[in-house]
This record gives C-alpha cells, structure tokens and sequence, in this order.
C-alpha cells in the first residue's frame, strides 16, 4: 500500500483513539471498588463486585484496541501498515477500514 493510501488511515485511527479515551474515563468510576466500611446487604455487594468485574473486563478490551490502534499508527510511521505480518501481500482495503488495526490478509486469517 503506498504511503498516501495509508495516511488516509489517520483520521479513522485519530478519531477511535478519541472515543475509546472518552469510554475508558466513563467506565472508571463503574470499575472502582466499594469500601467495605460501606453497609449494604450481602447480595448487593456481590452484585456490584459483579457490576465491577464486568466494567474491569470491558476497560481492558478497550485498553487492548487502543493499543492495537497505537501500534496501527507506528507502522504508518514506519510504512509497513497494511502488509500482512504473515504472507506480506498487501491486507484488502475494505478490511483496513473496518479494522485499521489488523495485522494479517483474510485468507491468512481464515488459515489460523
């Protein structure tokens, strides 16, 4: 992919990166703990150690695009954004433009 086509990616990675920084600081207070000088029943506190588990969960998936976004943007930097890490032809457009943050073609993809 030549380097014009590939810094065409930078608004779609720029602007995910945004929204998954907005998604990660309104999650956090759902992941923080209750005290447990707080009084509330037993069942309730289970409840929201369940609410917390899930909230954690859903914070890590974004942490782990956003670093699959960041890594997206350094092989742009670097040129080597859309090759495929495991045959090296080119990964298809449209893929990229629902995934900027892939790494490998669909045919290598369905191969694993």
């Amino acid at each position: 992919m030549d380097p014009e086509r590939q810094q065409a990616f930078i608004p779609q990675i720029k602007s995910r990166l945004t929204e998954i920084a907005s998604e990660i600081m309104s999650t956090s207070d759902e992941a923080a703990a209750i005290p447990p000088d707080v009084s509330i029943g037993r069942l309730s506190r289970l409840d929201s150690m369940q609410h917390q588990q899930i909230a954690l969960a859903g914070k890590r998936r974004l942490e782990d695009e956003r670093n699959r976004l960041l890594e997206a943007r350094r092989r742009i930097d670097a040129g080597t954004f859309g090759k495929c890490l495991l045959c090296g032809q080119d990964i298809d457009e449209q893929r990229l433009s629902i995934r900027p943050d892939a790494v490998v073609c669909v045919p290598c993809s369905q191969k694993r």
